[in-house]
């Protein structure tokens, strides 16, 4: 294993790697380490130039020779790479720590365009290019090539054929950044036809790798004039419809920190905040809080968004915007307003439909965590009015709606979801939920219930709270078959759900089906841990409709104490006591009724009732 030093024209050490010695006295290593200037061969403290002999510019490979004999024993080359899982050796000099070797398994075999490549578990670092990766046998199956920090610490060897080929006068000489594209392009195109699957061993993550891979050589072999094209690359992986790809984030990532280094300025510098800011949103993170990597991305989008504004003469709306949105995900919220309006503001100048819509979508959500809720509502209804509000847009203002407990816009904001939403999901069940918690929305209720239940797509339990919304409206309009059906269905979807059985209990005593309504009022108070005061009413009046009037008194008192603002169970506890002929804990009851609600219809009646029991 050698050491490799490249100098400079104006005798600068500008470069350092790995080469290694094969038969004939040829030295092995990466172009991409020599290309800087002219190759020196260390031999024990001594440099000697090396000559360029030939080089396979797509596999990152060249040879060189030194005039001086080299007595070190050559490696052998492997014809062929040992199956993924073998334990495999690399030796290196990253710097600061020459000759250093260090153990791995080989992942997998990956081709990509009409390459193939090793991928490895050892790491490649500064240094380490070029050098040589051993079977356990000590034969070498590869070179080390490259490491993608940006994909998930994917690193990589060129297989030992390519140095024999490039050895007998056959390399791959293709570095066209156009040709390169192309094959990159076309392990993107393979992508549509396989299943996305998390399993590291799959098609698809391997297809993941591939593309990560010929996009990085690629992107490594643009030049100035490919400028527009990576800026191209950017703005096409950058998408934030591509979430669910994260190979190309990375690749953003990549292209946008090779054209800032090719053309640094104000353009360059807004493709590195939206590629650094996208690369962070596509992290998949459980919990509220960013991780530390999502922090670092984040905080550098935020430099390069700034300095995209310094380095403009008149900056753009799209460089206010990258800027608010990221101060927004630091949650820097007043810097994030200000820079979102500013956006707006610029916008108006020179319109950009989407770019408005996307500026209006974060105001809303600044406005929503600074708890402006008249500045949500005005941003959002900008937003409306610009025709481009999807069906998230009102799934999430919907959300906020519901954590503001303003249930009957919530409610129609989930309706306007759905009905947006090519495949609704359960937004019919979350309007339906919401609507339930509102009041004097019954028929929004209803349909949106049904709705839930018709498309199937909730849960056993948001359909079974459906039929139990459906059963509550229709047993309060005395449509008691239709409640008991719906109730019944409730039960049998979730036999925990305690309302279920408390509104068969108000349908059947609707029915006079009294016996099996205490039974089903029973259940209901069990089931709830006695805690609904409406629960006990309902028993209460079944036991009333049976005229078993101490069960019935029982089951009032209950409902009274938790429902202490409730006359109808103070009423009701009332009449069983009369039944009882107790009639001075009824006239008191009576009393405590009018108390609870001194405005009733038969407020005279009650009092006259009172003098009566009284005087006997």
């Amino acid at each position: 294993m050698l050491l490799i030093f490249v100098k400079s024209a104006d005798s600068k050490i500008v470069a350092q790697g790995t080469g290694f010695l094969v038969e004939g006295g040829k030295i092995i290593t990466n172009k991409h380490v020599i290309e800087g200037g002219t190759p020196l061969i260390d031999l024990g403290g001594v440099r000697i130039p090396a000559t360029v002999e030939s080089t396979d510019d797509l596999n990152d490979l060249a040879v060189l020779t030194v005039a001086a004999e080299i007595t070190a024993e050559p490696l052998v080359l492997a014809d062929a790479v040992p199956p993924p899982g073998s334990n495999i050796y690399a030796i290196g000099n990253p710097q600061g720590l020459e000759k250093s070797i260090s153990a791995g398994i080989l992942s997998a075999v990956r081709t990509v365009g009409k390459r193939e490549l090793i991928q490895i578990t050892t790491p490649v670092s500064h240094g380490s290019s070029g050098g040589p990766v051993f079977d356990s046998s000590g034969k070498v199956i590869g070179v080390t090539v490259s490491s993608i920090e940006e994909g998930q610490n994917l690193n990589f060897a060129v297989p030992a054929l390519a140095v024999i080929e490039l050895l007998r006068g056959h390399p791959l000489l293709s570095t066209d950044f156009s040709d390169l594209l192309e094959v990159a392009q076309s392990t993107v195109e393979k992508r549509a036809t396989l299943t996305i699957s998390d399993d590291a061993g799959s098609p698809y993550q391997k297809n993941e790798d591939e593309i990560r891979f010929a996009f990085s050589i690629a992107i490594e072999h643009a030049g100035k004039g490919d400028v527009q094209t990576l800026l191209r690359i950017c703005d096409e992986f950058s998408d934030e419809l591509k979430f669910s790809y994260p190979a190309d984030a990375d690749i953003a990532v990549l292209a946008a920190e090779r054209v800032i280094r090719l053309a640094p300025g104000p353009t360059t510098s807004l493709a590195v905040a939206r590629a650094l800011n996208r690369k962070a949103m596509s992290l998949q993170v459980t919990g509220d809080e960013l991780t530390t990597e999502q922090k670092s991305l984040f905080e550098r989008s935020e430099r390069a968004a700034r300095q995209a504004i310094l380095q403009a003469k008149q900056p753009s709306a799209a460089m206010y915007y990258w800027l608010g949105d990221t101060l927004a995900m630091r949650e820097s919220l007043e810097g994030a307003d200000s820079a979102l309006r500013r956006a707006l503001e610029l916008n108006r100048a020179t319109p950009d439909a989407a770019l408005q819509a996307d500026i209006l979508r974060d105001l809303v959500n600044v406005a929503g965590w600074l708890k402006r809720p008249a500045d949500a509502d005005k941003w959002f209804s900008s937003l409306v009015q610009t025709g481009q509000a999807g069906w998230w847009d009102w799934r999430d203002r919907a959300s906020r709606l519901d954590a503001a407990e303003r249930f009957a816009e919530a409610g129609e904001s989930w309706r306007k979801a759905a009905e947006l939403n090519p495949e609704p999901a359960t937004q019919w069940c979350d309007a339906e939920h919401s609507f339930l918690l509102a009041s004097g929305k019954d028929d929004s209720l209803l349909f949106a219930a049904r709705k839930c239940i018709a498309l199937g797509l909730g849960t056993a339990g948001e359909l079974s709270e459906a039929h139990g919304a459906i059963a509550t409206v229709l047993n309060s309009r005395g449509v008691y078959d239709e409640a008991l059906s719906h109730a019944t269905k409730a039960a049998a979807l979730d036999p925990t759900y305690a309302g279920a059985y408390n509104q068969q209990a108000v349908a059947l005593s609707g029915l006079h089906r009294n016996l099996e309504a205490i039974n089903a009022a029973k259940q209901a108070i069990q089931l709830s841990d006695g805690k609904w005061g409406i629960m006990h009413f309902n028993l209460g009046y079944a036991y009333f409709q049976t005229e078993n009037w101490q069960l019935a008194q029982q089951s009032f008192e209950k409902a009274a104490e938790l429902m202490p603002d409730s006359d109808d169970s103070a009423y009701n506890l009332a009449l069983c006591l009369q039944h009882l002929s107790l009639n001075l804990d009824a006239a008191h009851w009576f009393e405590e009724a009018l108390r609870r609600n001194p405005k009733r219809m038969d407020k005279q009646d009650i009092l006259d009732l009172i003098s009566a029991l009284r005087k006997r």
